[in-house]
Formats: C-alpha cells, sequence, structure tokens
C-alpha cells in the first residue's frame, strides 16, 4: 500500500510524501501508541473501496494538494471469459489500482477506438502496465471487488455492516453458506409453490383482474389492441435473505441490534467472523479489518478470536489487526505473518514505520514480540536469553567451574566490553549476609536481582530499574545473535 497525504500519513518534504507499507499474505499485525495512525491504514483500505470526500481524508496542511492511496495486489491470476479485456492490467500476477482526488482525462481504450476518460476521487483506477498509465475500464469496480472485500469492524463505532445480510457481506456470507442445502430441499420447493398460490391465478391475480381490463381499455383506445399483465416473480433466494434482520432478547423484550450499544454490536460482529471462520472456503476473498480486538475480551477469549482470524488466513483471507495486546500478538507466525510498529517522530510530528525483524524464538516468545512491538523491557525476555546463553557456555566451556559467577567472569565480561558496557559495582548476599563487593555485568546484575530480590533491600548497596533492564536485554540479544543457537523454546 502507498499512501500519499491521507490523512496524518504524510511526511513535510512536499517531493517525497509517499509512505509505503509492504503487506503479509497472512495476518498482519499494525502496532504503536495511541494516535500514530494504526485505524488510519485500516481506513485507507476502507477509502479505496468505498471512496469519500478529499476534505475528509486529506492530512492538515496539504489541502491545495492531492491525496490518494495506492495498492498491488498479489497472486492474480489471468481473467477468463467476459473479464478477458482485464488481462492488459494485470502484470506479473500483480494488479495495481488506485483512488485518487487528482483530476485529470486520460485517453483509454483499443486503438481506433480510445475515448476521453475523466478521473476523480469518485473513480477507482487501475494500472495499464502496457501503456503505462492509470485508467477506468468499463465494469472494473465489480471485478476489483471480486479481488478485495474488506470488513471492517472499528473499535469506536457501531458495526451495521455486520448486521447487513447482502451478498458481499460476512453476515449474508456466512448465511448463504450454511442454507445451500435449504435452498435444494424441500421446505424451499414448498415456499415456492405458496408463493405461487398466493400471486397466482387464485391468489391476488384475481384481485387484479379488473384492473388490468381498465388499463387495457385506456391503452388500446390511445394505442390500439393490446395487453398489459401483472406477474410477481419468486424473488430470488439473495433477495429474500437481504430482508433479514438481527434481534436480541434481554429480559424477554425483543430489540433490533441496531439500537443497541457499540459493545453488543463490536462481539456480535467478532463472533460473527469466528462463526464464519468455520464455514468458509478457499473460494473466498476477503480482507478481515479488525480495530483492536482485545477490547471488551479477556486473553482466553482473544486467543479463540485470533485462532479464528489464522484460519480465515489459511483459506485465502487476508487478516489486519491493530492492537496493543501482546496476548494477541503471540500468535504472530513469521512463515505468513507481519508485524508492522508506527510510532511518531520527536521532531516535525511524522510518521515512521517499522518492520520487526526476524523473531528468535519458536513458538513465539511473548517476551521478546512485546519488547520488539512496543519497546517495553521484561523480565521474561530476559530470563529466557540468559538462560540459552548460559546453556550454550556450559556445553562448550573450557573450565570445570559451572557457576554464575565463572559464567560472568569467563564469558559475558569480555562480550559486554566489546559493546562498550564494563561492569559495575555490585554486592552479593548470600544466607542472609551481605559480602564483599564484586565487579559484575549488568546482565549478571540484572538476573541475580530478579532472582534474588533480597539484594535489593539495602539501597545503598545495589540499584536496580528498568533502564538497566533494557540494557542488560539489549547486550544479551547482541550476544545471542552471535551464537549458533537452536532457538526453539524448551
Amino acid at each position: 500500500m502507498v499512501l500519499h497525504n491521507f490523512k496524518s500519513f504524510s511526511s513535510n518534504n512536499s517531493e517525497d510524501e509517499d509512505i509505503e507499507i509492504p503487506f503479509a499474505s497472512g495476518v498482519n499485525y499494525l502496532v504503536g501508541n495511541n494516535n500514530v495512525g494504526k485505524t488510519t491504514i485500516l481506513n485507507a483500505l476502507d477509502f479505496l473501496t468505498t471512496g469519500g470526500k478529499k476534505e475528509n481524508v486529506i492530512t492538515n496542511g496539504h489541502e491545495q494538494e492531492n491525496v490518494s492511496v495506492t495498492i498491488v495486489i498479489d497472486n492474480v491470476n489471468p481473467f477468463a471469459g467476459s473479464l478477458k479485456k482485464y488481462n492488459p492490467y494485470i502484470n506479473n500476477h500483480q494488479l495495481t489500482l488506485k483512488r485518487s482526488s487528482e483530476e485529470n482525462t486520460v485517453k483509454q481504450g483499443k486503438d481506433g477506438k480510445e475515448k476521453n476518460v475523466k478521473f476523480d476521487i469518485k473513480k477507482v483506477r487501475v494500472f495499464n502496465y502496457q501503456k503505462d498509465q492509470f485508467e477506468n475500464p468499463t465494469g472494473i469496480g465489480s471485478t476489483i471487488t471480486d479481488l478485495i472485500d474488506p470488513q471492517i469492524v472499528y473499535a469506536d463505532m457501531h458495526n451495521e455492516d455486520y448486521q447487513d445480510f447482502g451478498t458481499t457481506k460476512t453476515t449474508g456470507k456466512l448465511i448463504q453458506i450454511i442454507t445451500k442445502e435449504f435452498q435444494t430441499g424441500p421446505e424451499f420447493a414448498a415456499l415456492k409453490e405458496a408463493h405461487k398460490k398466493a400471486f397466482g391465478d387464485n391468489g391476488i391475480q384475481k384481485y387484479l383482474n379488473d384492473t388490468e381490463r381498465n388499463i387495457d381499455e385506456i391503452l388500446s383506445d390511445q394505442f390500439g389492441d393490446s395487453k398489459m399483465e401483472f406477474k410477481f416473480d419468486f424473488p430470488n433466494v439473495n433477495d429474500l435473505i437481504k430482508k433479514g434482520n438481527i434481534l436480541s432478547t434481554e429480559n424477554g423484550i425483543e430489540t433490533d441490534i441496531s439500537e443497541k450499544g457499540n459493545g453488543l454490536q463490536r462481539a456480535l460482529a467478532l463472533a460473527i467472523i469466528q462463526v464464519y471462520s468455520k464455514v468458509s472456503t478457499k473460494d473466498e476473498n476477503t480482507q478481515f479489518l479488525i480495530d483492536e480486538p482485545e477490547i471488551y475480551l479477556h486473553p482466553k477469549a482473544q486467543d479463540k478470536l485470533i485462532d479464528s482470524l489464522v484460519n480465515l488466513s489459511k483459506n485465502g483471507d487476508q487478516v489486519f489487526i491493530t492492537t496493543h495486546s501482546p496476548y494477541i500478538l503471540r500468535h504472530y507466525h513469521e512463515d505468513n505473518d507481519s508485524i508492522i510498529v508506527l510510532s511518531l517522530k520527536k521532531e516535525g510530528n511524522q510518521k515512521e514505520i517499522d518492520f520487526v525483524d526476524s523473531l528468535l524464538f519458536s513458538p513465539t516468545s511473548i517476551g521478546e514480540v512485546t519488547y520488539k512491538a512496543f519497546g517495553v523491557p521484561n523480565v521474561d525476555l530476559h530470563q529466557l536469553l540468559f538462560t540459552k546463553i548460559y546453556i550454550y557456555w556450559i556445553r562448550n566451556k573450557k573450565t570445570k567451574d559451572s557457576s554464575l559467577s565463572a559464567f560472568d567472569d569467563d564469558f559475558l565480561q569480555p562480550e559486554c566490553n566489546k559493546q562498550s558496557l564494563p561492569p559495575q559495582s555490585y554486592f552479593p548476599r548470600v544466607r542472609g549476609k551481605w559480602k564483599a563487593e564484586q565487579q559484575r555485568t549488568i546482565p549478571y546484575i540484572v538476573r541475580n536481582e530478579i532472582d534474588h530480590p533480597e539484594t535489593l533491600d539495602d539501597p545503598n548497596r545495589n540499584v536496580w530499574n528498568e533502564d538497566n533492564l533494557k540494557q542488560s536485554i539489549d547486550c544479551l540479544l547482541v550476544i545471542y545473535k552471535g551464537l549458533n543457537i537452536n532457538n526453539t523454546i524448551d
């Protein structure tokens, strides 16, 4: 995705203000502090497919410029049948789409049959690689809908789309899938027969016969012999389903779900997605955009929800999640997913986008993900790194002494010195008694103070804080990456 002056995503350099964000085919985790633009990325996908007004999406201070959102869809196979005319827009199995406020005119069409087409923010554009220009061929809107179909659950808004039974909505798709057998069964056949009786000659039709004759007489006088009749065909099953709605019953009182609060509506939307994940097939091509799914959900419920979203990604659906929850991030799988970290520069209030490097541990360590995604140093990651490195040293050491002090003298101190992290003063405490001052590395000190908090009883001797924890984790990460260690968490 490429964002140009879209809401808060813009640089101060007018010549270089595009923000490019690559996405993974599986689950894309968007993390960062509040007001850094996580939800804005979901807004951008929504804008591309549904449109909007320029004044609602343009970056403040850039009102005289254009705003646009561009995406590249991968793994697009050549179209067949009536859709063949769109094949010139596919290049190396990629299709590039764009919505922009820029107003211009291009010539498009086959040689000799070209016509001028005007562009504005209302039209989705597709890139023609053969002519090196964006175009808007007839019918491309419906074609795009087949390729990108975002289903969005926002954190701070009602989610009316999940009360929509239309065939392009998740609820409608769910009902279509689970009612296929009903649509070919005897109950549905009986409904068709009942409709025929109700609207046939012995039903509503007999009440309309006189009206038809009166209309025929008037038409005959004006246009000659003609005969008109009212006809009521059996409705398409999709039209029947679309008329449905969802009711909530509390204390015996039925209420339309649209009249309920945001919390219940959001819970309903997430519940529908979880059920849909169990019945959907690889034939679907949907993008699920979930804004802070941890809201209203305890950790176990978060796990169940993300399991459902992971199942959808395995079926070919793409998932986008904004989150502050390490419980959700621990579901990250390096092969198919991405973690995108957004932050603000201290100067200029500009956005910075970073991507979590390959994680070290498998299965995913919640401590490692929490540190890399949120920058929060934590005891779990420190102890995991320290233990893995210590075990490596024991297996490869040249001395008989396996004590932690020997580990610090023989291994940690030389490694920390390489990183300009010299030893510090430390007072050990053994069986309740203080021992003589020693010079120890920060990783050694932090590890001992985590395991033996009694060494902090006297603040005049040992002091430990979060800065020390971060220093130690950073040091251990450098050491760990330099060693050939099994990354599996035992």
